[in-house]
């Protein structure tokens, strides 16, 4: 029986992508320049001004969103030590992530992941290959490999060998 492979340790820098960042840009201005368009060629006098008011007002939420969002990124580094992710922004010390990272979009060169900190809500994280080529592919490796916890899985205890037992007594050596 082979033993099972395990990820290597990793340590990758995560933070604010500019790229990210100038795509809301332009998701922003496209979606403004559209509404614009659809005042222009769509709406009757009367209508204008509640349908003006009404497209700027969620052109605007949207956009704060996404700056909100492209803003609360962590910056910092994850890591994996082996048995247990952390999300290390220099505060105090790394917070211990809940389970792995779950993967929401994976562009090869990028990962857009969410990590739930053991405290607080779940933080974005967008992963660049450039960030640390070397680290890549080790990422990667233990991003998709399943994590082992320090605590063993009840599975695996299922399925060891039950104590040797001498006529129902625990027998020790």
């Amino acid at each position: 029986m082979r033993a099972p492979l395990h990820a290597p340790a990793v340590r990758y820098p995560c933070g604010r992508s500019p790229a990210v960042g100038w795509a809301l840009a332009i998701v922003a201005a496209t979606a403004l320049a559209g509404m614009a368009a659809w005042l222009e060629l769509g709406t009757a006098d009367a209508d204008m001004a509640v349908k003006a008011a009404a497209g700027l007002g969620l052109w605007l939420s949207c956009t704060a969103a996404a700056w909100l969002w492209w803003r609360r990124m962590p910056m910092g580094h994850l890591a994996w030590d082996g048995g247990q992710w952390l999300l290390d922004c220099g505060a105090p010390g790394p917070d211990p992530v809940q389970g792995k990272p779950h993967v929401h979009l994976d562009l090869q060169g990028c990962l857009l992941l969410s990590v739930r900190l053991l405290r607080g809500r779940p933080s974005w994280l967008w992963l660049e290959r450039r960030s640390d080529p070397v680290q890549w592919a080790a990422l990667r490796r233990a991003v998709y490999s399943p994590a082992r916890s320090k605590a063993p899985d009840p599975a695996e205890a299922t399925d060891a060998a039950p104590p040797a037992l001498d006529g129902g007594v625990t027998t020790k050596t």
